[in-house]
């Protein structure tokens, strides 16, 4: 592969040349709008049902129902039904033309269009939220039996990548540059989010040009003072030659400059190929956009060099005796240092890699462990990983009323659990079972001790206050800050230490944390569903079927019923083949609010204290409600190992048996090896995996282990190569 100075639209700026008006700068189409159902529909009738007729209901219809999708049964009125998300859908498969299919009669673009415009306006007028379904990229489907067979053989198949840098690494490469702004997003349909495609649009293309500039501008930028130039900042004097109008532009010393800002961005020297190419460069900037500006353009060329941009994992040399191809030392020393730190190579890595100390599967797991006992090496992938997996982080992103829950602070949730991660780390041994069986936490354990002192003093005053006039104090309650904190805990109070013990009947372990129950719940209910499909996934290694074009997957509003109660309506034939993956193990966590607060009982509506419940006017005082017992009764099914299936009597047996399986244990070394090697697995990743499992219970259960055996693996190491790759004598 040619690796190209700069992609034609990124250079055509650079060099100050015009380039042809995009797609995406044509004007946007105007939506209709409908005031009514009526108008709305009229225009469905008179331009959306006869393409649905020529080119859809002959295969979803009422009798054929192809997909399990039927036309006839989605409601064009969305405001007086629930096909809003049905239609969305819809919306998404025809516009990314997974319908109709390739044998069948394609739609005209502008049919497409007719139909999307309608759909958006449509909810616009319902006042529905135009939500699609996204399916992610699921590597359980990768059979597990045979993938951790010793016996059973698949052709190796790591592939070769060619991918975007991660938005952290990106960003700390950028630090150097206030207000560079951020170009890459994760894509949302993978388990971890460094598992995207390398994919770079027109608008990204126009950021990371945007982004070199303003680097190039703060590397050179200066001042005239009585006719002499003054360095703004750190101006290296290899740049300043060439800045220098009164000096003349010598190639000597544009390789000199190249040599420098090579050296900053990639951590190597230029080659004589490259610096040809770039000598002639800044000339014709230079020509073109003036000296300043034409040395700037072409510094900025080098951040946007395909390795400023790319992960280049491609391997190099001989097909091996086993048909493989090994990544250079380089490209390995670059792997293991983005899989761990979000930064480039240290010196000393690149340096081991020059004198080949990176060219044995021994070389590189030496160099993965020595990283990983260096404290002063951040590591912040090793936390990020554990955030990924289970997910807890995402509480924050979960909206509590800050009204009802004053003091409800997922912030310092999701703190708390790292913290509790980071201690299990520590220890290093049979780390998967401490995470999910722990009854160990951490309480606020920043702010716990100033929170304490602040709420001493202000009970103190408060009930002075209440001792000398005890009228004005009568039915005034004492707001404590943080109470929502401890209370996710179901403590009293802030503890004196940290961590603390809490019941082992009641926490075992991450999934019964505050910060993933919350993280797996609504706004103001729990959400046995997420919680249920997170453990079929992320512990049991099972496979959900994505949500049916024709299913709402919406529960009844019945607020005088409990979630279990709620959720009787998934064990229809239609949805239990799905929910049986999801119900059982879901709903062993109704133990605990979507606070994460342990509980014993399930508040619902009193419908007839709150029918009762009225002024003399006969006005509503607001809803009454009683509770009942909470069931948090469940079973393991469909595992995979019979030796952990069966009843449950909440989640912490739950997962205390799960934590035992060697199944489950298998599941983490997949999740781990997926976000380590940022992509799925695949049969070929079998000898790989089952080392990496062997190593990790052999140490005694070491994550630090895992990952030296991840990060040194055959599929970390080697690549399957391209079909004109020479092989080996």
């Amino acid at each position: 592969m040619k690796r190209t100075l700069v992609a034609p639209f990124a250079m055509a700026l650079l060099c100050g040349l015009s380039t042809p008006a995009s797609e995406a700068q044509e004007a946007k189409s105007v939506l209709p709008k409908y005031a009514s159902f009526a108008e709305s529909k009229h225009a469905f009738d008179k331009s959306v049902a006869p393409l649905f007729a020529k080119h859809c209901n002959g295969c979803h219809n009422a009798k054929i129902s192809e997909g399990e999708l039927d036309l006839s049964m989605l409601n064009p009125d969305m405001k007086e039904s629930t096909s809003a998300g049905r239609w969305a859908l819809l919306s998404k498969m025809i516009s990314q033309r997974e319908m109709p299919p390739e044998e069948k009669q394609s739609l005209a673009e502008a049919d497409v269009k007719t139909i999307a415009d309608w759909i958006s306006a449509e909810m616009k007028r319902s006042g529905k939220h135009f939500a699609t379904r996204e399916a992610y990229a699921n590597g359980n489907k990768v059979n597990h039996d045979k993938l951790f067979d010793p016996k059973f053989e698949a052709n190796f198949d790591s592939p070769t990548t060619l991918r975007r840098l991660s938005p952290e690494i990106y960003a700390a490469e950028m630090a150097k540059a206030p207000g560079v702004g951020q170009p890459f997003t994760p894509e949302g349909k993978t388990t971890f989010r460094d598992m995207g495609a390398p994919k770079l649009d027109e608008p990204t293309t126009a950021l990371l040009i945007r982004n070199a500039i303003q680097l190039a501008h703060n590397q050179t930028n200066f001042k005239i003072e009585n006719g002499k130039m003054k360095a703004i900042g750190n101006l290296p004097q290899e740049f300043a030659k060439l800045l220098d109008e009164n000096l003349p532009l010598e190639d000597a010393a544009i390789i000199a400059a190249v040599q420098k800002q090579f050296a900053s961005v990639l951590q190597r020297q230029a080659t004589k190929e490259e610096l040809s190419r770039f000598t002639a460069l800044f000339h014709k900037n230079a020509k073109d956009a003036g000296r300043v500006l034409g040395v700037r353009y072409s510094l900025a060329a080098i951040y946007l060099l395909p390795e400023s941009i790319y992960r280049w994992e491609l391997g190099s040399g001989p097909v091996d005796d086993q048909g493989r191809i090994r990544l250079t030392p380089r490209e390995i020393a670059f792997a293991i240092s983005y899989a761990l730190t979000d930064r480039r190579p240290e010196a000393w890595l690149l340096v081991d890699a020059d004198k080949g100390k990176l060219a044995t599967k021994e070389g590189v797991a030496e160099a993965v462990r020595k990283m990983l006992d260096d404290p002063k090496l951040k590591k912040p992938r090793i936390m990020r990983f554990f955030q990924e997996y289970f997910g807890y982080d995402k509480c924050r992103e979960v909206f509590q009323d800050v009204k009802v829950h004053k003091s409800h602070d997922p912030r310092i949730l999701v703190e708390d659990t790292d913290r509790l991660v980071e201690y299990i780390l520590e220890k290093d041994q049979n780390v998967f079972y401490e995470l999910l069986t722990t009854n160990k936490s951490f309480v606020a354990y920043k702010t716990a001790a100033d929170l304490k002192k602040k709420r001493a003093i202000e009970t103190a005053k408060f009930e002075e206050n209440k001792k000398k006039d005890p009228e004005k104090f009568k039915n005034k309650k004492l707001q404590l800050p943080g109470r929502s904190i401890y209370e996710a805990y179901n403590l009293p109070d802030f503890p004196d230490t940290q961590p603390i013990d809490l019941p082992a009947e009641e926490r075992a372990g991450i999934l019964t944390q505050p910060s993933w129950l919350a993280a797996n719940s609504k706004t103001d209910e729990n959400h046995a569903i997420f919680r249920g499909k997170w453990v079929r996934e992320r512990l049991l290694g099972g496979v959900v079927p994505d949500v049916p074009i024709t299913v709402d997957a919406q529960l009844p509003n019945a607020p005088h019923h409990t979630l279990r109660e709620r959720m009787k309506v998934t064990e229809q034939e239609y949805c239990w083949k799905c929910h049986i993956y999801m119900n059982p193990v879901g709903l062993t966590f109704e133990s605990y609010d979507f606070l994460g607060r342990y509980r014993k009982t399930e508040p619902v509506l009193d419908t007839e204290a709150t029918a009762k419940n009225v002024n003399k006017k006969g006005k509503s005082l607001g809803p009454i409600f009683k509770d009942l017992p909470a069931d948090a009764g469940g079973k393991i099914n469909e595992s995979g190992d019979p030796a952990i299936e069966g009843a449950v009597k909440n989640s912490v047996q739950m997962v205390r048996k799960i934590a035992k399986s060697g199944r489950a244990e298998q599941v983490f070394v997949r999740h781990a090896f997926r976000y380590w090697l940022c992509r799925n697995e695949s049969l070929g990743d079998g000898p790989s995996m089952q080392q990496a499992h062997q190593v990790y219970r052999a140490s005694g259960g070491s994550m630090k282990a895992l990952i030296a055996a991840l990060l040194s693996s055959d599929s970390f190491l080697y690549r399957a190569p391209s079909p004109e790759t020479p092989k080996a004598d």
